[in-house]
């Protein structure tokens, strides 16, 4: 089910630190907090481009690619292999569309965040570009990234209109698909 958040002004940054907050407070440490399966996203679209960073647990990443590629495991580094074996990955589970069409994503850069913690901790980035052909009046997303690998992954997406500076907040839970569209 695909859910559409609306932003609070003078709210927290999102749902994740209020979930981790309420996991602690509850006297859950921090290796019991990874069983959470969730990306986090955001989407900054400009008038004919949009950039995408995605975040998600190193580990789940690795698992999903590794399975992809026929290996028992993989350790991610920022390299052009391994760029390209999760860009095509990416353009399956994951889908933007500008004015109803869909485009390809390019992989800009990518990394560890060095701050996320240890071990099962660790968050593994990308920066993705889209670029469109015309002005973008509204977005299409589909994001169904390690759906095949978590049967509870959630993916949360949030969407910036830099110029109108609207933004929307969008909940991907599995195994729903399917589409969400963002208008400004």
């Amino acid at each position: 089910m695909t859910r559409i958040l609306t932003n609070v002004p003078g709210r927290s940054r999102g749902i994740v630190p209020g979930l981790l907050c309420l996991a602690l407070a509850s006297g859950l440490t921090a290796a019991a907090l990874h069983p959470l399966h969730l990306s986090t996203s955001h989407l900054a679209v400009d008038e004919q481009a949009a950039w995408l960073r995605i975040r998600m647990f190193k580990d789940d990443l690795e698992a999903a690619l590794a399975a992809r590629a026929g290996v028992d495991s993989l350790s991610l580094e920022p390299s052009a292999e391994h760029d390209s074996l999760f860009l095509a990955y990416f353009s399956e589970a994951f889908g933007l569309r500008f004015n109803g069409v869909e485009v390809a994503g390019a992989i800009e850069s990518s990394g560890e965040d060095l701050e996320s913690g240890g071990g099962d901790l660790r968050i593994w980035w990308y920066q993705v570009r889209f670029d469109g052909t015309e002005p973008i009046n509204g977005v299409e997303i589909r994001n169904e990234v390690l759906y095949e690998s978590f049967r509870d992954q959630r993916n949360i997406v949030r969407v910036l209109h830099a110029p109108t500076e609207t933004r929307k907040t969008l909940y991907f839970a599995a195994p729903d698909e399917g589409w969400s569209e963002v208008t400004w």
